[in-house]
């Protein structure tokens, strides 16, 4: 009873570690929501569905609020996650400092900023998460209910994103250097753990596609092309796809890779000092050595599969990799104490690079703000008597606003929502609704050509002439290049 207590007090010391972790990493995002890109629909559902991504359509359809509630649902995922880092934890068998230490590790890493942006998104990934972690608790019990367990819950992951599964396969290696490093893990034991895994997992995955498939025909949606259209496998030379794939590769160790991942590299130095301590102690080395190499090489499986780099949201086991790694390295020489500090130090680094997106994010909002302004205004001031509820309005071109905040290496944060997509009429327009600046009313497919035709001759914005009325439409010429989503 009292081993069951000190259990339970350290899942719970876990917890709150990681809950307090969370919110120091995204405690900008959760007191400042800021409308970010891909945050402007209302309505996501055949969307998500069309994606591939049933669980997370149907989650927010019929339980989770549509598209997302500030505040809370950034909180209810920081929940999740903390819920996540302590199962994680207490399925690798960890102390209760080395608990708290692989917590703070695991969010240190702000890879999740990239997937925590987009509001609409971030609690499901959350509960994916946790239903990844927990399919490897059931599958640790070695029986047929364990088996069946590990296959719905893995296939709850998959449907609500799809890539989160290679989660639990950087986390099964981790266990297995652990593991071996308490001398409780043999090598045909891990072989026989990992083929099962992938097994299953694989009975998994064409299950969720079958089901995919299915719900999306009960709701009339189709599924789109999109997973299969970035596959580099096939499209592109040999060679040109391998020095793509070890060019990706290469940027998270030589601090090229998207901003906030720039302490990825330092999980070479635990690695080393695991494969030294290893050869020199001679205790189950072969394991230990595969186990954390495999660790590390998990990190880019789903790259290695398709043959292309991915933006940063889909790296999702960069964070459990790089906790992984120094965790072992932790539980090898048990530096318990240490480990702690070193977890905060990096933390902390992590934290200033997490805030720094999301406010390069605010700022970028708060100059849309000033240019939406700028735009409305200048229609009323050139054409007082109209009524943008029944006039259309039309946006030729793409306008990037002054952001002195905006990170190069940070995918979509700091950008606007005037200039992604080289232009995107569709997305200026539910911006503007969303921020609820205006709500305006698009011209049909005629009034488009006919629009793109115009304002060839109009000169671009910030000119105030960039903003006529022709034919019945207000043309605003934000520059001279169109894009094919500038209708």
């Amino acid at each position: 009873m009292e081993k069951y207590l000190i259990k339970n007090k350290t899942t719970m010391y876990t917890f709150i570690t990681a809950m307090i972790s969370y919110i120091i990493v995204y405690g900008f995002e959760l007191t400042h929501f800021t409308l970010s890109i891909d945050e402007e629909p209302m309505d996501n559902f055949a969307q998500t569905l069309s994606a591939g991504r049933w669980g997370h359509a149907l989650l927010r359809h019929y339980i989770l609020p549509e598209p997302y509630v500030p505040f809370f649902t950034l909180m209810l995922a920081i929940i999740i996650l903390s819920a996540t880092s302590a199962l994680s934890a207490k399925y690798l068998m960890l102390s209760r400092l080395q608990s708290m230490s692989f917590a703070i590790a695991l969010a240190a890493i702000p890879q999740m900023a990239y997937q925590l942006e987009f509001s609409n998104q971030s609690d499901t990934i959350a509960i994916s998460m946790f239903c990844s972690v927990a399919s490897l608790v059931s599958l640790n019990k070695g029986s047929l209910k364990g088996c069946i367990t590990f296959i719905i819950l893995t296939i709850v992951s998959l449907s609500i994103y799809q890539s989160i599964f290679l989660f639990a396969a950087s986390l099964l290696c981790v266990w297995i250097a652990v593991s071996a490093i308490k001398s409780e893990m043999t090598f045909n034991v891990a072989l026989k753990k990992v083929v099962l895994f992938s097994t299953l997992t694989l009975a998994a995955l064409m299950l969720d596609a079958t089901l995919s498939k299915l719900v999306a025909s009960h709701y009339n949606v189709m599924i789109s092309g999109y997973l299969s259209a970035i596959v580099g496998w096939g499209k592109s030379d040999l060679n040109q796809v391998l020095n793509n794939l070890f060019s990706f590769i290469r940027s998270y160790f030589t601090f090229n890779a998207a901003f906030g991942m720039n302490s990825f590299p330092l999980v070479v130095i635990p690695l080393m000092a695991i494969i030294v301590g290893a050869i020199l102690k001679r205790k189950s080395t072969t394991l230990i050595i595969f186990a954390s190499i495999a660790v590390l090489l998990s990190a880019f499986l789903l790259n290695l599969a398709i043959g292309t780099g991915l933006p940063p949201r889909a790296m999702t086991q960069i964070p459990v990799v790089f906790a992984g790694i120094f965790i072992i390295a932790v539980v090898f020489y048990n530096y318990n104490i240490s480990a702690l500090y070193v977890s905060v130090i990096l933390l902390a680094v992590g934290a200033s690079a997490s805030n720094k997106l999301f406010y390069s994010d605010y700022m970028a909002r708060q100059a849309d703000n000033q240019l939406s302004s700028q735009l409305i205004n200048t229609i009323y001031l050139k054409y007082p008597s109209i009524d943008l509820s029944k006039t259309p309005v039309f946006f030729y071109g793409s306008f990037t606003p002054f952001n002195s905040w905006r990170i190069p290496t940070a995918d979509v944060f700091g950008a606007s929502f005037f200039e992604w997509d080289g232009g995107n009429n569709q997305r200026m327009y539910k911006y503007l609704s969303a921020a609820n600046i205006a709500d305006l009313k698009s011209p049909d497919t005629a009034q488009v050509e006919k629009s793109r035709l115009m304002g060839e001759s109009l000169p671009a914005w910030p000119n105030r002439d960039a903003v006529a009325l022709v034919d019945g439409v207000v043309i605003i010429k934000l520059s001279n290049k169109l894009s094919d989503y500038n209708k």
